[in-house]
């Protein structure tokens, strides 16, 4: 029997790989936002907020270490951090409240964290101030949208088998 620990450690790696996966496709900042926005959210529910964070930590410096994202982004990185995090504790917080209530609170704020940053904080190039303003608040949102879904049938699915 594999112990709760395990199990939750192996959930969060395979949903970091799958963050992962979603930076090297380039498929455009509409999906892999919003798919790592889905991760993100996935796992605050079923690993856990430390582990949720440490994704939301881990995937901005990977997009640039990796060459995913331009080295133009690099002031950037630890906004999207903060960002990230904050997108998650604030679901963590909120979703006993209502899950839909905590995805759209937690899209706002994290949308009004990277748009201020960006807009007040750190000198960027135009492409990179667009990039972390209006379509953050889009991926935050259709991220948060799809994570539910998924949630809906990770539970339907556990209690069948319970």
């Amino acid at each position: 029997m594999i112990d709760k620990s395990t199990k939750t450690l192996t959930r969060a790696a395979i949903l970091l790989a799958v963050a992962l996966v979603f930076q090297f496709v380039k498929m455009g900042q509409l999906v892999t936002g919003s798919g790592i926005n889905a991760v993100l959210i996935v796992a605050a529910q079923i690993c856990g907020l430390p582990w949720a964070a440490a994704i939301g930590a881990i995937t901005p410096f990977m997009s640039v270490v990796l060459g995913v994202n331009p080295p133009a982004l690099i002031p950037v990185v630890p906004f999207i951090v903060a960002g990230n995090i904050l997108y998650v504790v604030v679901y963590s917080i909120l979703k006993t409240k209502g899950k839909i209530i905590g995805v759209g609170l937690a899209a706002l704020l994290k949308f009004g964290l990277l748009y201020s940053a960006v807009n007040y904080f750190v000198a960027v190039k135009p492409p990179i101030k667009v990039a972390l303003s209006f379509p953050q608040l889009f991926t935050a949102l259709m991220g948060g949208a799809v994570a539910l879904i998924i949630i809906k049938v990770l539970d339907r699915t556990q209690k069948t088998e319970e």
